[in-house]
């Protein structure tokens, strides 16, 4: 179910059902977790309260499908973009909430147990095909999240896809249709048609001086020249500064390494003798002392199977996961911090019970020398006096005053490339979209800010000449105008031809007798089907969709003028249909079916009239 729909993810994810559930199915796993867990009322779709971060989650993948669609060159400071971001998000919430709502409505109830076992199958918690405890353990850690916080998130995608799964079931195409369906798809035709444009009409037009001129001015737009910049453009290039970094901040930054390396984790195995397991102390005592002279002589983990009274860690030789000091009791933590790898400890006793603790492996305790990371520290300082260097130089110029000569003296003065550009209309910056908007809106005169071209890469832009938008004088382009008005008279008596109610035979001669037209010809085709190369895909979809036999048809087109007869249909065969193709159209049919469903439910529950979005950070972007 979810493959296909994530195969169906195309362009602006929210504005579709099938794109919002993969877009939400895209959240499954680890990444769910990640910024889910505030608990703010950011805002409400019916009686579901959206955090903070669940509504900017979704509104940053929808800003990642529009880059990916759009270009990195959108500006999402743009009140239309803007309105279109948030009009994407709300949608996107409203169609995952309509599902949750469906799944609620069944009065369905989920085990914890259920949930937990789902839970542990993500990847983000397997070691080697299996759940692993400590990574489970370190994720609460990282997040500071409890057990039931997990959970309480995680039931919500399990609400989801179920919902999802159990729409799915009602969403099934029946074996008659789609043999129907394929019996159409086979099915072979003959036909003759035509395709008239413009260029086939013979009929003289001429286009008077009066509707020339008044083309000319009603349409200026298509005449004009389009504003021109001159522009210096300074670059500031990571590679090419001198971004010298003394052995003293290499040091300092070396210590400040240190100083926030985490505190080493140890892991830690254990055999524990459990005293209530014992009728006498003196039963108790002597397991103890066993165990405390095996220990002498025997492996570890042979003790652990033969000894320890905790059958959940006996699998796995007393395995108890890792420590950074914090994990296990104080009682615990003292003596392990003494401990170093294969070290076993004396018998620790612990509410009644005793243990003998080992450790079987230490992690990131290797301490790396200055030497090993000095190239990583010199990369990171060099970002820091880079990022540094386009924040002064940006203070210095952005928004400031300069005349040309300054500008010049400026970059010579700190040995910085300077390029200069002559007369370019917006469409010939050598910049991006959003760039090239930033130099279009900069004053003569001034530097624009900061022009971002990657990540190591900046540059300003000096503006020190703009030429005005102005448009051709009507008699540069009258003869062009004339053209353009003949050509919308041939493509309105194209418009004539179509209108014609007396075309009976669709051939050559008796066309060019009726109508002013030429060169053009009456294409015949046998017994072909709906893959044919022969024909375009606008000419196969108006023929083959049309389920009249030796009727003229006409059509306008985005060329000109279709005109067609279907003279014979030859029964297709779904037999003749393969397995593959079968089963893409069955899977077709069944997102058809889908979206009806999802269509009714949310028609049903008009989430659209019942969600409000906190205005607080309006404006905030992530």
């Amino acid at each position: 179910m979810i493959s296909f729909l994530r195969e169906r993810l195309q362009g602006i994810v929210a504005f579709s059902f099938l794109g919002v559930v993969a877009l939400t199915f895209a959240f499954l796993g680890l990444p769910t977790f990640t910024q889910t867990f505030s608990v703010n009322e950011y805002a409400k779709v019916g009686n579901y309260s959206i955090s903070q971060s669940e509504y900017f989650r979704a509104k940053t993948q929808v800003e990642e499908n529009l880059r990916s669609q759009f270009g990195e060159g959108l500006n999402f400071s743009d009140p239309a973009i803007i309105d279109i971001v948030s009009n994407l998000t709300n949608n996107s919430i409203i169609e995952k909430y309509t599902l949750i709502n469906f799944f609620d409505d069944l009065n369905a109830v989920i085990p914890d147990t259920f949930i937990e076992t789902e839970l542990s199958k993500l990847e983000a918690f397997q070691v080697d095909g299996r759940f692993n405890q400590d990574l489970f353990k370190q994720y609460l850690i990282n997040f500071n999240l409890t057990k039931e916080d997990l959970m309480e998130d995680f039931e919500s995608d399990l609400k989801l896809s179920l919902a999802v799964s159990l729409l799915d079931a009602t969403a099934s195409s029946f074996d008659k249709s789609i043999n129907q369906y394929l019996d159409l798809l086979t099915e072979r035709r003959s036909i003759s048609f035509v395709e008239l444009e413009a260029d086939n009409v013979t009929k003289e037009f001429i286009a008077e001086e009066q509707e020339t001129e008044e083309y000319f001015n009603n349409n200026l737009e298509q005449f004009s020249i389009p504003e021109k910049r001159s522009f210096l453009l300074l670059d500031l290039n990571k590679s090419k500064l001198n971004l010298e970094v003394s052995d003293t901040e290499l040091e300092e930054a070396y210590n400040l390494f240190l100083e926030n390396l985490p505190a080493p984790e140890k892991r830690v195995s254990h055999i524990m003798i459990i005293r209530d397991n014992y009728t006498t102390d003196l039963e108790y005592q002597e397991k103890v002392a066993t165990v405390t002279k095996e220990l002498e002589v025997a492996e570890f983990s042979n003790l652990v199977k033969r000894y320890s009274d905790d059958l959940g860690t006996t699998d796995t030789d007393g395995d108890l996961g890792y420590t950074n000091g914090e994990v296990f009791p104080a009682e615990f933590e003292s003596i392990i911090a003494n401990l170093d790898v294969n070290d076993v400890s004396s018998a620790v006793s612990y509410e009644n019970n005793t243990h003998f603790l080992k450790v079987t492996e230490i992690k990131g305790s290797g301490a790396t020398t200055l030497e090993e990371k000095t190239a990583e520290l010199l990369s990171e300082l060099q970002q820091i006096k880079f990022e540094d260097e386009v924040a002064q130089i940006s203070s210095s110029l952005t928004f400031s005053s300069f005349s040309l000569d300054e500008a010049k003296e400026f970059a010579e003065l700190r040995k910085l490339e300077l390029k200069d550009y002559l007369d370019l209309s917006i469409d010939e910056f050598p910049l991006n979209l959003e760039n090239s908007s930033i130099l279009s809106a900069t004053e003569v005169g001034n530097w624009s800010s900061p022009l971002e071209v990657g990540f190591d890469n900046y540059s300003f832009a000096y503006v020190y000449d703009a030429k005005e938008k102005t448009y051709k004088e009507f008699s540069d382009v009258m003869s062009s105008v004339q053209e353009i008005i003949i050509e919308t008279k041939k493509t309105d008596y194209l418009n004539e031809i179509y209108a014609n109610s007396d075309i009976t035979t669709l051939d050559q001669e008796s066309l060019s007798e009726m109508f002013q037209i030429n060169n053009f010809k009456v294409e015949k085709f046998k017994a072909i089907n709906r893959s044919t190369s022969l024909l375009s895909n606008d000419v196969v979809a108006q023929v083959f969709n049309d389920p009249d036999v030796g009727e003229i048809k006409k059509e306008i087109t985005p060329n000109g003028l279709l005109l067609y007869v279907v003279e014979d249909r030859i029964k297709g065969d779904y037999s003749n249909v393969s397995e593959e193709d079968r089963l893409a159209i069955i899977e077709e049919s069944k997102r058809t079916n889908l979206q009806l469903v999802f269509n009714e439910l949310r028609a049903k529950y008009n989430f659209d009239e019942k969600i409000s979005v906190s205005n607080q950070f309006a404006n905030q972007n992530l």
